[in-house]
């Protein structure tokens, strides 16, 4: 009766859908062609029904084969590894010559795919129905028939129930994919923007001193008690390519966190992912850092986490890609060198914890979220200790940083303190720390530690040219006219539009 193979076809897909909680990804109604999927740990159920006869078993061969291609292409986009696909014909009897019903199995990657078939035919139906139910893991018995007024009836009303459970399906889904709008996405991207402008007017954003002045994350004046650089750093960048490839992810990846997560948590989120990879540069490196990578990878665990709790939604929208752009990003943090890889995977860290804390809309575990609380607090206290550990002594870079901001600020002092503690007790021989160290010499009157200090630097670095021009300056005091007009020579010779190194040049040959 071809009205029963109908009715079953829609009473089978509503059932596995309400009762079985089976999600449609595939439907066809002129065809009456449906695909189910259901994933729990690492098994994917796919469920095919289909309401067709075969007279020959080579003509199901090719259904199969079809399917087989569509499931090859369907599996990457599944969660589970071990994916389980029913073939379910619903027909008024099954192919007249033998056809196999012996499972097929495709190895896809590392998926494992197995495909059974089986058929429901007029003859014995609820006894073949039964055999789905099993297959299936269906403990429940299989619905029965209903005479052939009430499938009439029911059919359309099926149908319906069907369509609105799909409906109702997306609706849910982009509920989840949209409970806010991104407003703190865009002020965070204007602040970014005018903090980059604010640099670029006073000194330029890939100016070292210009960033330390205006928040970067210096470690010597954080442990000073400038703690609050950790998350200023957080809003300036270095040059225009920093800028535009951080604004460009914090675009998309604020929208996409911003609208799960609502705008209350996202400014969590993303605070706390950058403070603890804040935390991680300062424990890792004591390179002057600044930007909002740290704050942009804890949205990368913001939808991690994202994953972990909406996995089947995660991988049928964006999986995928996150995860493939994430890889890359990691690989290239840890082979470009300037990349500050502790701020980077810290923010990481920082973003998949902090996204756990807060959790999403009208979703609660408070063991999972106390958890959490607690790890956000011991990942910052380690990386806060490990700071004040790896901080104890300065790398000579780091050395020569302090001494020539100090320098430029004007506090000669301190410049020259850090400059002779850098030589004297940790043997720092570098040209600029000579050069600031003379400085201080000659506040002081000592014009003969000053021309030692010079000549030092000029010998390390003959390309030093402000140093061969206070060289040229403490001749001439002397009187030392032939070593001043060959010292100051030697600095146009390296920067000839000074003009300050020419007017000294004149004055020279002019007293001869």
């Amino acid at each position: 009766m071809y009205l029963e193979d109908i009715y079953y076809f829609w009473k089978m897909t509503y059932t596995f859908i309400s009762r079985y909680e089976y999600e449609v990804i595939h439907i066809d109604h002129e065809r009456r062609e449906v695909w189910l999927e259901q994933t729990k740990g690492t098994i994917t159920k796919i469920i095919r029904l289909k309401q067709q006869t075969f007279d020959w078993s080579n003509h199901l061969k090719r259904d199969q084969d079809d399917v087989a291609e569509k499931v090859k292409r369907l599996s990457k986009s599944l969660v589970g590894r071990d994916i389980r696909v029913h073939l379910v014909y619903i027909s008024q009897f099954p192919p007249v010559d033998e056809w196999e019903q012996k499972p097929i199995h495709i190895n896809n990657g590392r998926k494992s795919v197995r495909i059974m078939t089986y058929f429901v035919p007029q003859h014995d139906r609820e006894r073949h129905l039964g055999e789905v139910y099993e297959a299936l893991y269906i403990k429940d018995p299989p619905f029965s028939p209903e005479s052939e007024e009430e499938m009439e009836s029911n059919v359309p009303q099926l149908r319906r129930a069907v369509d609105q459970a799909i409906e109702q399906n997306i609706k849910s889904q982009q509920a989840v994919l949209s409970r806010g709008k991104p407003i703190f996405t865009y002020l965070l991207i204007a602040l970014n923007v005018i903090m980059y402008f604010v640099l670029e007017i006073n000194g330029g954003s890939q100016d070292t001193n210009t960033l330390i002045k205006y928040g970067a994350k210096f470690n010597p004046f954080i442990l000073d008690g400038e703690w609050w650089r950790i998350a200023s750093s957080m809003f300036l960048h270095i040059g225009i390519f920093h800028i535009l490839l951080n604004m460009l992810a914090l675009y998309y990846l604020g929208n996409a966190v911003e609208r799960m997560f609502g705008s209350a948590r996202f400014l969590v989120i993303y605070f706390v992912s950058g403070i603890v990879g804040g935390l991680a540069s300062f424990a890792l490196s004591q390179n002057v850092a600044a930007g909002a990578s740290g704050a942009i990878y804890g949205l990368f665990g913001a939808l991690l986490f994202f994953g972990l709790i909406y996995k089947k939604l995660f991988f049928k929208t964006m999986g995928s890609n996150i995860i493939g752009i994430l890889l890359i990003n990691i690989v290239i943090s840890f082979t470009i060198p300037q990349v500050d890889i502790g701020a980077h995977l810290g923010g990481l860290v920082g973003g998949f914890l902090a996204s756990s804390l807060v959790h999403f809309p009208k979703k609660r575990n408070l063991l999972t979220q106390t958890a959490s609380f607690i790890g956000v607090l011991v990942t910052g206290g380690l990386l806060f200790y490990a700071g004040m550990q790896t901080n104890e002594t300065y790398e000579p870079h780091t050395e020569i940083v302090l001494a020539s901001y100090y320098q430029q600020e004007g506090s000669f002092q301190d410049a020259y303190e850090v400059a002779d503690e850098a030589i004297e007790e940790h043997g720092n021989k570098d040209s600029i720390l000579y050069f600031i160290r003379s400085y201080g010499h000659i506040q002081q009157d000592r014009t003969d530690q000053a021309l030692t200090d010079l000549k030092r630097s000029v010998e390390l670095n003959d390309q030093n040219d402000p140093a061969w021009y206070n060289l040229a300056v403490l001749y001439a005091r002397q009187g030392e006219r032939d070593l001043a007009i060959e010292a100051v020579q030697k600095a146009i010779d390296i920067n000839p539009e000074a003009e300050d190194y020419k007017d000294l040049l004149n004055q020279l040959e002019a007293s001869g």
